[in-house]
């Protein structure tokens, strides 16, 4: 028998922890993966820049990391160094750290270097894959980087300064890429090749290519022009338009016919680079914000000079806010602009007194930004995996800097250190008013992953609640698996099976002692609203969302829109990553845009006309839970309780009635006594979903079938299948009947066996008992029919066939089939329960994702599709998002920046920046957020979706309800809603009855549960303006008035309160 293909991985990635990298393994691969263990890194300075890097540079699991840094603790580090504490200060920070680095990843050596490499011998690099300096003297760079560039050893340096921060690159003369964007190969169907040069090819139903020019593509299944399939030629590619490109010559190959299947083939490139004394006079500037072109060229100047500012003064960087030492600054900034050849026309000075003010500081936003971002040039230069920085990138955020009204200046005073605190180098940046404003937020954290332990890092850092008014509030329902901690750094081995949130904030308060942080399980949506209610919501000062899904972010933008609160966002996907920052009445939700939903694969296509392994693995993830969970679950309700499920198929009048009958019988008739039994059954499966099916398709589908316009059906998307039979021989054969016999003996209460495809004796066990099992023989049906229209839904197709079995209902079978299911389950002594398998991807004894990899494989192998290994198929089936330390880092860091804004409650939108960043290309781009778009009711009132309109006008009617909004705004409504229930509706009969009613009574008759105990509802009311035209208004929140307050609000006074001024206050 061959190899067992359901343990079938890659090569590359048998020697790899995939219990731990699982998710940095989708992003680098098992060859860029195998190349980052192999790889030896040096790390000097370990501030907060550099101890960001050497962790993500250890999560990200190189063979050895050497730590350098003989630079003694001290107060000023511990606003972004989360690795030093109060008892570390006059101590090595090499020393302290390196022991909390090797917490990180049991596989990566760490090593602590104590030369002086300011002199220390060059050739002692030669023993590294990379070199990365931080806050290291500008010539003791250039030392290092001359032998590393003459050596090819690749070499980055960064600094964090203040509220500046820049980094570079030189990976050699001639640094070989192996991949420079990391996306999967781009495939595309074709349906026509022209015979000319250059030859023309069109995509199957002129379906986007997503090609670029210099593309190389290889060919298979190409019918006619045979030479396209040649195995090892590839053609490039020259864009047409999006549906058709050109592959050169094609005029001596055999005529198109049919089909072909087109596939990116990755090429290597390779980029050079210039050594940094080079660089320093010719580099190129890589532009994070293109609202700020000028920066880059000044902060070259200012970073050359703070280096020679530093050398003057033995080390020491210009004294916070000193006038002095920011024009001795200037001084040396006019003197290196004279004499470089990337001369800046005009100094931006205030740019450059910022640089030299802030200087001695930092703030964990820049550094945590940074880290991420030189972390992953380490890793590109250790793999050849994606596109190194090109070598410049200057970054500034000194929109944190408290707004002055015009003419004001900075008070030095409020930016002075006070030289025993942790947060003196955050002072230095931000002012001790603003610390101390940061301190005292009240603050909702959404998820503690990957996202949440950074931000709960920066929240420490930043002191964030350390105030007496300040909370931290953070929810996460999830418990810490071994696949979370290659990026998940606030949780060791020792947590796994731990809540995440309460482990997290643990790690936190670790961290600074100071914090006041309580932590909850609860996941937040409809379920927990009576916990988060709006009056929680309404109490906070911001929310931050580190959440991994779409519809819970949506929910939580949705509650912070009604509240009025703001709402931090972000995430990531691979080297992919976002930040947006939502603030209210001045920019618009997240909810405001959105992606267009992924396209459906028609469900004829899952059915019976894959075209490609995606289609296999759900068809495949459909039957396991189909057969494990449904079934088991739906079986486990009519036993619970068969006379209910019998009365209640009695009184339905659907056509399905008697085959839900009929399958409950079935169900439990045919269930296993032993693991033999799932054996067979999982035997008769295999010719049932795979040699049966296929006969019943060509059966309906004769291969020569052509479609009523002439053409052939079996053509283009439809891939013509094949039937095999059960080969006992066939690994693949067996693991199926493996995986699918133990699933359900799991969810029927017996022991797996026979269940190792390592052991000769297992496999020749369940061989024995399948070719022992009575396979009944297939008949194909003539009327049987398949849905061939891929605009149909599955729900319409399966309404068409329950509309088809009413004609065929037999009201005396149906009655048999009820009474031997009431004798089945009365007969069973209750020993009927099953145990419905729920799906987890992360769990390899379960069975799960080899029962998938065996079921899609055997499905691909019908339609001649390429199989996926293990690997791809849990990735694919358990739709796990690529995730790496790198991006989650400097995305938390983005976020932070804006965290401080919020704080100071900034109004103008300029200060605001939402980001959006690719680490492997490497591109980031800060932009402002984009505007609420506003609504004009009428010609004296607008809103945008921050506003609401609360009424607290007493106990009043529907018809002063009414009144009101005409008195008020000149509106005629036309209808009240309350979720789905219609209140009032002018065009519906009757409902103009309800108008002298109480409001409140008339929503209570309409919807109790939404009306008692509540202080409030939330209505819908749509308008009609004075000229009959359609208006939308806001939402309407009208305050319900209990009978004891009724006489008190009989002489109240009404009013109509508006959060918004532009809502016509």
């Amino acid at each position: 028998m061959d190899a067992p293909a359901c343990f079938d991985v890659p090569s590359e990635a048998r020697n790899i922890d995939l219990d731990l990298y699982s998710r940095q393994y989708y992003v680098y691969g098992g060859k860029a993966m195998s190349r980052l263990a192999e790889a030896n890194v040096f790390l000097s300075g370990l501030s907060g820049v550099g101890i960001e890097i050497a962790k993500n540079i250890a999560l990200a699991g190189v063979n050895s990391l050497t730590l350098h840094d003989p630079q003694p603790a001290s107060y000023l580090d511990l606003s972004t160094q989360f690795f030093l504490s109060e008892a570390d200060i006059g101590k090595s920070r090499a020393d302290v750290v390196a022991a909390k680095i090797r917490e990180l990843n049991a596989y990566v050596k760490i090593d602590v270097f104590s030369g002086d490499i300011n002199t220390h011998p060059v050739e002692y690099f030669k023993q590294y894959k990379c070199v990365v300096l931080t806050e290291v003297p500008l010539e003791t760079q250039v030392r290092i980087n001359d032998y590393c560039h003459k050596e090819g050893i690749a070499f980055a340096s960064a600094e964090v300064r203040g509220l500046f921060t820049w980094a570079f690159c030189d990976f050699g003369d001639k640094f070989e890429i192996h991949d420079k964007n990391g996306e999967e190969p781009v495939e595309v169907m074709i349906e026509g090749v022209t015979s000319e040069n250059p030859g023309v090819v069109t995509t199957l139903d002129k379906a986007p290519h997503g090609l670029e020019d210099g593309t190389l593509l290889s060919f298979r299944e190409v019918k006619g022009m045979t030479q396209l399939n040649e195995s090892g030629r590839v053609f490039e590619v020259k864009v047409v338009n999006s549906s058709t490109f050109t592959i050169g010559d094609t005029s001596g190959f055999s005529p198109y016919q049919s089909g072909g299947i087109a596939t990116e083939v990755k090429k290597t490139f390779h980029m050079n680079f210039l050594p940094l004394r080079d660089a320093l006079e010719h580099g190129e500037f890589s532009i994070a914000d293109w609202a700020k072109m000028d920066s880059s060229p000044n902060l070259h100047i200012g970073m050359q000079a703070l280096h020679l500012f530093q050398k003057a003064n033995n080390g020491q960087l210009p004294r916070p806010w000193n006038k002095d030492d920011a024009d001795a600054f200037i001084k040396l900034c006019t003197e290196v602009n004279s004499k470089t050849k990337l001369k800046v026309d005009n100094l931006d000075e205030s740019l450059l007194r910022k640089l030299a003010h802030t200087s001695r500081g930092s703030i964990v936003g820049l550094t945590a930004f940074m880290g991420g971002l030189v972390a992953q040039e380490a890793v590109k230069a250790c793999t050849g995996k994606f596109s190194p920085l090109h070598q410049w990138l200057y970054f500034d955020a000194i929109e944190v800097l408290p707004r002055l009204e015009e003419g004001q200046e900075h008070d030095p005073e409020n930016f002075q250190p006070a030289g025993n605190s942790r947060y003196d180098a955050q002072v230095i940046c931000l002012g001790k008013k603003l610390v101390e404003t940061i301190k005292g937020l009240k603050l909702f954290m959404v998820g503690s992953g990957a996202i949440g332990c950074e931000m709960l890092k920066n929240f420490a850092m930043l002191g964030v609640s350390a105030g007496s008014e300040g909370q931290i509030i953070v929810t996460d329902n999830d418990v810490i698996e071994k696949s979370n901690l290659n990026r998940q750094f606030l949780f060791r081995n020792h947590d796994i099976q731990k809540p995440k949130s309460t482990t997290a904030a643990n790690a936190a308060l670790a961290m600074n002692n100071e914090l006041h942080i309580e932590s909850h399980l609860k996941k937040v949506g409809t379920e927990s609203e009576d916990i988060y209610t709006d009056h929680f919501f309404r109490s906070l000062d911001l929310v931050v969302n580190a959440l991994d899904n779409i519809n819970a972010r949506l929910y939580v933008d949705q509650r912070c829109v009604t509240n009025q609160r703001a709402l931090l966002e972000s995430g990531t996907l691979g080297t992919k990553g976002h930040v947006q920052v939502i603030v209210p009445f001045l920019t618009e939700s997240y909810g405001s845009r959105r992606d267009p939903p992924e396209k459906d694969v028609p469900f004829c296509t899952l059915k019976s006309f894959p075209n490609q392994i995606e289609h296999c693995i759900q068809w495949a993830r459909d039957k396991f839970e189909t057969n494990y969970n449904l079934q088991p679950t739906e079986h486990n309700k009519i036993v619970d309780d068969v006379k209910d499920f019998i009365q209640k198929l009695r009184e339905t009048g659907g056509g399905d009635r008697l085959v839900r009958a009929t399958k409950a019988v079935k169900y439990i008739e045919n269930r296993p006594q032993n693991f033999d039994d799932c054996i067979s059954w999982a035997r008769i499966t295999f010719e049932k979903n795979y040699p049966n099916k296929i006969k019943q398709l060509l059966h309906s589908f004769p291969l020569d079938q052509v479609t009523p316009e002439g053409g052939l059906f079996w053509s283009g998307a439809k891939r013509p299948p094949v039937v095999f039979e059960f080969d006992p021989t066939n690994s693949l054969h067996i693991d199926y009947v493996r995986y699918a016999a133990a699933l359900r003996a799991k969810v029927w209460g017996i022991t797996p066996e026979h269940v190792n495809p390592r052991k000769d004796e297992d496999n020749a066990y369940l061989v024995k008992i399948c070719l022992g099992t009575t396979v009944p023989p297939f008949k194909p049906r003539d009327n049987k029919v398949i849905e061939t229209d891929t605009n149909k839904k599955k729900e319409q197709v399966e309404a068409a066939k329950e509309e088809a079995i009413v004609e065929e209902f037999d009201e005396a079978k149906f009655t048999e089939t009820l009474d031997k299911l009431a004798s089945l389950v009365a007969a069973s002594g209750g020993k009927l329960v099953t145990h419905p398998e729920e799906f987890e991807k992360d769990v390899d004894a379960n069975f799960h994702i080899d029962f998938i990899t065996a079921t899609s494989n055997l499905r691909a192998a019908s339609y001649a599709i390429a199989q996926a290994d293990r690997l791809k198929t849990k990735r694919i089936a358990g739709r796990i998002m690529p995730a790496i330390a790198t991006t989650t880092a400097a995305v938390s860091g983005l976020v932070s920046l804006e965290l401080i804004k919020l704080a100071d409650k900034r109004t103008i939108m300029a200060d605001y920046k939402n980001a959006f960043l690719n680490l492997g290309l490497p591109v980031v781009n800060m932009a402002e957020p984009s505007a609420a778009e506003k609504t004009v009711i009428t010609p004296s009132v607008s809103i945008t979706l921050w506003d609401s309109w609360e009424i607290k006008l007493g106990d009043i009617t529907l018809q002063q309800f009414v009144d009101h909004f005409h008195t008020k705004y000149n509106l005629s409504v036309t209808g009240v809603f309350l979720g789905v229930q219609m209140v009032y509706v002018t065009m519906m009969p009757g409902h103009s009855k309800r108008l002298p009613q109480k409001l409140r009574r008339v929503l209570t008759s309409l919807s109790p549960q939404d009306v008692k105990g509540q202080k409030y509802v939330d209505l819908i009311v749509t308008f009609e303006d004075e000229g009959g035209a359609e208006v939308n208004g806001p939402a309407v929140r009208f305050w319900l008035v209990g009978k004891r307050r009724k006489a008190a609000t009989a002489s109240s006074s009404a009013k109509t309160t508006t959060p918004s001024s532009s809502a016509g206050q």
